[in-house]
């Protein structure tokens, strides 16, 4: 029996997701983890579903334990977001740790670690974005002249190199596993068979067009539902809501807003009084320097109010968000022994003798309350107090 960590956004569960499940879990008594983010992903967005909707789908598919990736790490680069999952997994005492990748061969993942993490990258890195490409030309033409064969632009490479950094510099004994991504890539808007990216996914849900043989069929009956319900997100009141809190902090200092960097906040505030929507800010803002995801994790940190102080807390909890039956018993040991708080409800949370604890969960729930104004059939606020993890049989 092993307990395996997965990090994800489950934005939405789907083949993918399973296949990854399936290859990782060999045995019946085998435990999968996954760390999750909350109502925000990655790229700095509301997630299409609330995350009560998707634990459901992901305990009905493989997953057995579902822990937060808390919304600091959770809409982060891909360095903090990879650090903060290990810690958790780790805390939790998961004993591997699998993620999906483009390249799948370890050593040669390894080999790239290595090479990142040399002190003379960076130099090789300041010489290639002097002669004024992207970052990500950049990054990877210095990364190429040290002759080894990895992709390291592709999504999910950026995502395994940076767990592997994690492991490593957190000293965890957690085992990677990376299995080989198949179907179409991670941003691809098509699907290959009855694969599709989550991009994809969430792009024909949005046109009301069929997307139903690219997910598990156990999830059909908790996304449909979802969608006739109006429990999903609404981009127009998701443009709103944001635009409404940054023009309501214009007047604000951003110095020393996260994802900031000189000249980045101008640029964005200039934004904010001429254009009228998030993406059109997002494109006005973006240049070869400052990408689009970095515009967009500014643009969220700025409205909501998140410093390079706040961002620089450790994740000092696990908090369980759900949790299927086959792991009642084995969640209790692995609750007692994580050498992290273990969070339940929002009692463990005043209990708490950590200033951190509170600053990260004070995020949470404001991300949560304007969250859920972003969805069709708008929710009341504070919802994150009166969470309880979601028990499936």
């Amino acid at each position: 029996m092993s307990v395996i960590g997965i990090v994800c956004e489950f934005n939405p569960f789907h083949n993918g997701h399973k296949y990854l499940i399936d290859s990782v879990k060999k045995s019946p008594d085998d435990i999968a983890v996954a760390v999750m983010s909350g109502n925000f992903v990655q790229r700095a967005e509301p997630a299409l579903f609330p995350k009560e909707i998707r634990i459901k789908a992901a305990l009905s598919c493989g997953v057995d334990i579902v822990l937060e990736l808390p919304f600091l790490y959770a809409t982060a680069s891909a360095e903090i977001f990879a650090e903060n999952a290990v810690r958790i997994l780790n805390a939790f005492g998961c004993e591997k740790i699998a993620f999906g990748a483009e390249n799948t061969e370890l050593s040669l993942l390894e080999k790239a670690v290595d090479v990142i993490c040399a002190p003379e990258f960076d130099e090789e890195l300041k010489n290639e974005l002097s002669k004024g490409v992207s970052y990500p030309a950049a990054r990877q033409a210095a990364f190429d002249k040290y002759g080894v064969e990895c992709d390291i632009s592709l999504p999910n490479n950026i995502l395994a190199i940076e767990y592997l950094k994690a492991v490593k510099k957190l000293d965890s004994r957690l085992i990677p596993t990376a299995v080989n991504r198949i179907g179409a890539g991670y941003n691809d808007d098509f699907a290959l068979g009855d694969f599709a990216s989550a991009t994809h996914i969430r792009n024909l849900i949005e046109k009301g067009e069929s997307y139903q043989k690219l997910v598990p069929e156990n999830t059909l009956g908790i996304y449909e539902n979802t969608i006739k319900s109006g429990n999903s997100v609404s981009r127009r009141n998701y443009n709103i809501a944001v635009m409404s809190l940054l023009r309501g902090r214009l007047d604000d200092c951003w110095s020393q807003i996260a994802n900031m960097a000189e000249g980045l906040d101008n640029r964005i505030k200039t934004a904010i009084i001429n254009c009228n929507s998030l993406n059109e800010i997002y494109d006005s803002a973006k240049t070869k320097r400052f990408t689009h995801s970095r515009v967009r994790r500014a643009v969220l940190s700025a409205a909501l109010g998140v410093t390079e102080t706040d961002m620089s807390i450790k994740a000092p909890y696990c908090r369980l968000l759900g949790f299927n039956r086959e792991a009642s018993e084995m969640l209790g040991g692995l609750a007692k022994s994580s050498k992290l708080p273990f969070v339940t409800s929002f009692s463990d949370i005043l209990k708490a003798d950590s200033s951190d604890v509170k600053r990260v969960f004070e995020f949470e729930n404001k991300s949560s309350n304007i969250y859920n104004l972003f969805l069709q059939n708008t929710v009341k606020a504070s919802t994150e107090m009166t969470y309880m993890p979601i028990k499936m049989n």
